[in-house]
Formats: structure tokens, sequence, C-alpha cells
């Protein structure tokens, strides 16, 4: 059957084509309007934040763990500043920013313990990524210790998340 228009005249090919695409393209806008807010909600920032903070503590472990090959007699550095590559010293590296700052992504990152042995090398460091703004910036606090194992928590004290030890999965 052939469509007709109102007049009793056949419609062309084309025009049908344009009307089918034409409904094709607002079915997929009106999609679009529903689902964008669900992609981009109220907690993307704030998982994003937390993703940003896990990563980060994954680089310190790195980062700690050449140091203490590079420093045999003293171990793991007890200052993030410390961390820096030595070739990066003179040059900045704004990735490696966070460890002057202590700051990246909505979480506040500290050193919090730091310990030796007998021979007064540091064989223990603990390190905390606490979020700047409870409930804004991040929901869970992040730890790890030189196990290279990252926990969280839901307090927002980082010795909470030490002491609790909860893996992150």
């Amino acid at each position: 059957m052939i469509p007709l228009n109102n007049s009793g005249r056949r419609i062309p090919r084309i025009v049908r084509v344009l009307l089918w695409v034409m409904g094709g393209l607002i079915l997929a806008a009106g999609l679009l309007l529903v689902l964008i807010p669900t992609l981009d909600g109220p907690h993307s920032r704030l998982l994003a934040n937390e993703a940003s903070a896990v990563s980060t503590l994954r680089t310190i472990i790195t980062l700690q763990d050449q140091y203490s090959a590079a420093h045999a007699y003293s171990g793991f550095a007890c200052e993030l500043p410390l961390l820096k590559p030595l070739g990066q010293q003179m040059f900045p590296d704004y990735s490696l920013e966070f460890l002057i700052t202590g700051v990246r992504s909505g979480y506040k990152f500290s050193m919090v313990s730091c310990g030796p042995d007998a021979n007064r090398a540091r064989v223990h460091y603990q390190v905390t990524a606490v979020p700047v703004e409870k409930g804004a910036t991040g929901a869970r606090t992040f730890c790890a210790d030189e196990s290279g194992v990252i926990w969280y928590d839901f307090e927002e004290f980082g010795t909470r998340c030490l002491t609790s030890r909860h893996p992150l999965e």
C-alpha cells in the first residue's frame, strides 16, 4: 500500500525516509534528556574523587617502594615531598604536585606513622587520604601501609581507617 497525503497524492519515498529519520532523532533526543541527569548524578564527582584518591594512594605506595630501594639504609620516607623522584626535583611534574601540597581531587594525604627498626631504618609507614569536606568531596577515608593493601572507612579520621582495615575490593 502506498501512503497518500491529504489531497490523495503519493508521498515521495525520500520524504517518508526523512520523516522516519526525524522521528528517530526526536526519540533519541528525548532519551538523552532523560539519561544525562542520571549519568552525571549528584554523586558522580564524589565517586570520581574517591577513585582519584585510591589511584593516588597506589602512586604513593609505588613511590615508597622506589624510595626504600634507593635508600636501603634509611628505609621509607616519612614525608610526602621526599617521595618526588630525583630527576623531577628541578622540573615541575604537575601529576606529582600533591606530594608538595598534600591535596588532590578533594582529598588530603598525610603520612601518619613511620616506624624504625633497631638499626634506625624506617621499616613501617602509614598514609591516609581524608576527604577535605566529608560528604561533598568524598564519603570514605582511605589508608594504606607498607604492605601495599588499601583500606577504607566511612569515618572521617584516618586513624580509624588504619584500625578498622576494611579492604578495598
